[in-house]
């Protein structure tokens, strides 16, 4: 069975997960800001952004998560 404990570890690693998620896409942000000559330069710049929009949308679902396993150990709490 699971308890409140471990709700709230997997709600930590999820938040770690969207941590994580949004650190790659500020280093992909950084790597669309590079200034590229090249025929393929735009092509590229549009392949990053929707990544880090990608990205960004998983790291509010990984918050999503997050919260809701807290919100289920609370009420699990407040049950007992």
């Amino acid at each position: 069975m699971v308890n409140t404990g471990d709700l709230r570890e997997r709600a930590r690693r999820w938040r770690i997960a969207a941590e994580d998620t949004r650190a790659e896409c500020a280093m992909l942000r950084k790597v669309a800001e590079l200034s590229w000559r090249a025929p393929s330069a735009e092509q590229f710049r549009r392949v990053i952004t929707t990544r880090v929009r990608e990205l960004r949308e998983l790291a509010e679902r990984e918050d999503a998560v997050a919260d809701l396993l807290d919100r289920v150990a609370d009420s699990a709490e407040q049950a007992a």
